[in-house]
């Protein structure tokens, strides 16, 4: 009858324990969420787009029209 009075025990502090870890570690997550730091991935993301586009863009345009060299003879 201790056994399972002492596996309550334990699962309950446990249970406590887990509860204020996780509660702490949510404020800090809210402390950083801010305007500021939502706009600055906003616009991060949206850089890192325009970048891969950018230069998926280039090298299909390099692949399909090869640019010739201009010679002054014609």
């Amino acid at each position: 009858m201790f056994t399972r009075l002492k596996w309550f025990a334990l699962g309950s502090a446990a249970t406590v324990g887990a509860g204020v870890y996780l509660g702490g570690k949510v404020k800090k997550a809210r402390e950083r969420i801010s305007m500021e730091t939502i706009t600055r991935a906003g616009v991060t993301t949206v850089a890192g787009m325009l970048e891969v586009t950018g230069r998926r863009m280039q090298r299909d345009g390099d692949a399909e029209e090869p640019v010739e060299q201009f010679s002054p003879e014609g």
